[in-house]
């Protein structure tokens, strides 16, 4: 009864301090808009649903008030993850106090990093971006997805369905929590040796999933718009890919005449702005650094504006159909162009994918990209001791889904978008909480030599 106790008030102080961390920079920052915000509050077709829905919600209850209603839940639901984590690791893994209370720190400091070091001004939690009910999503499905691979538990099973229904209803990007729940059925029917089961049980999952965000979005749609349509938009990460990476002789692969003379005009004023990458330089920093600074010029300022103003010219204010033909231009231009230029867009693909292991531990400066080399070559070999000679299999079964997790996520994003740390963050604190978990026993095996010499 004294040591329930004890773990009780503990674990409530943990809250206590975490939610007063969150809470006061939602307080003093407040309701902070982004250059993406005005899409989800104002609902665009663009946008995937369940943001937009959120902050809607909130202005039917609150009024004026809703976006500072907004940060306090997000804030909200940010401390109650980093608690619910810590505390589940802390009776899970079976760690001291001490250990609990850094790895309850860990978000609290990525946070902090976001809030000053990145010179953002400003948090996820308190920001009006999907990034603030994603990020402590993210967290709170990896810890369902823990506790489902280490005992089978159903209820944990059905914790990650609903939050990956969630999450890549919030954002295309999470994806990943699909990707890494079908792998988490097939590994424990694989290492059960129900390998048929697992693999029909992990497409089952998929497709209810997928089908489940389709349903949303086509209801939204058909409730705020009038017509059953899903969210469009997601081409056009693809079609900056394609624009960045080809050539001007590419146009000519493209057979509609219209939608080619369009390919040429978004590419003649990107390439006279240096926007390219044939412009990008020599060594990988600087074609990563090219590519990261000019995506938004090519997408934002060109692309998206000249597609949506050649299909409005097609059909005027009628919203969803030109929507959908700003898309059918845009997969055109893809299925014209991606297959002539492969080998560009993979050496792109590689220079983003070593970007983003980089972001997702550190920032991307010369210092910090030795670091993050160091930090990756010490989580794995500390995995490979744990699985070889410390034989725990559940710290290995959580640093090895952790890792796999990074190793998607980034590869996700890589193909369509540069790895800024607004990407890669959803694994950063996983990242750190594994490192010290996997320290603990190398930590304690020198202390006990050194007390017995």
């Amino acid at each position: 009864m004294k040591k329930t106790t004890d773990h009780r008030i503990f674990s409530a102080l943990m809250l206590a301090f975490v939610c007063m961390f969150y809470l006061f920079f939602a307080l003093y920052d407040g309701a902070v808009i982004c250059v993406d915000s005005p899409g989800y509050i104002e609902m665009s077709i663009a946008r995937e649903p369940l943001y937009p829905l959120f902050l809607a919600l909130l202005r039917a209850l609150f009024s004026d008030s809703y976006l500072t209603a907004a940060v306090l839940l997000q804030s909200a639901l940010t401390a109650f993850s980093a608690w619910y984590f810590a505390d589940y690791v802390l009776r899970e893994f079976q760690i001291p106090r001490w250990l609990a209370c850094l790895i309850l720190c860990i978000p609290v400091l990525v946070s902090l990093l976001c809030r000053f070091a990145a010179r953002r001004g400003s948090m996820y939690s308190n920001s009006i971006l999907t990034e603030g009910l994603t990020i402590p999503c993210y967290f709170l499905f990896f810890r369902s997805l823990t506790a489902y691979c280490l005992h089978r538990r159903r209820s944990a099973f059905i914790s990650c369905w609903l939050f990956a229904l969630l999450l890549i209803s919030t954002r295309k990007q999470m994806s990943i929590a699909l990707i890494m729940l079908a792998l988490g059925i097939l590994y424990c029917h694989v290492r059960d040796k129900r390998c048929i089961k697992g693999a029909a049980l992990s497409l089952l999952c998929i497709v209810s999933v997928l089908l489940g965000t389709f349903c949303l979005d086509f209801v939204y749609n058909y409730a705020l718009r009038g017509e059953l349509t899903r969210h469009s938009g997601d081409t056009r990460f693809i079609t900056t890919m394609a624009v960045y990476t080809a050539q001007r002789s590419d146009a000519r692969y493209i057979a509609d005449e219209d939608i080619r003379n369009l390919f040429l005009e978004i590419y003649d004023i990107c390439d006279n702005q240096g926007y390219l990458k044939s412009a990008s330089g020599k060594g990988w920093s600087n074609r990563v650094s090219h590519f990261g600074d000019h995506y938004d010029c090519i997408q934002i300022d060109n692309l998206r504006p000249m597609v949506s103003a050649f299909a409005r010219e097609r059909y005027g204010d009628d919203l969803v159909s030109a929507s959908s033909y700003g898309d059918q231009v845009m997969n055109t231009i893809n299925h014209s162009i991606i297959p002539h230029n492969l080998p560009e867009i993979a050496c792109t693909f590689a220079d983003n994918f070593i970007s983003g292991l980089v972001t997702t531990v550190a920032q991307r400066s010369p210092l910090l990209i030795w670091y993050s080399l160091l930090a990756y070559l010490s989580y794995i070999a500390l995995l490979l001791w744990h699985f070889m000679v410390v034989k725990d299999a559940d710290v290995v079964l959580f640093a090895s889904f952790v890792l796999i997790s990074i190793v998607i996520n980034v590869g996700l994003v890589s193909m369509v978008i540069f790895c800024q740390t607004r990407y890669t963050i959803y694994n950063m604190a996983l990242f750190y909480i594994s490192l010290l978990l996997m320290l603990q026993e190398p930590v304690r095996r020198i202390l006990s030599r050194r007390r017995k010499s």
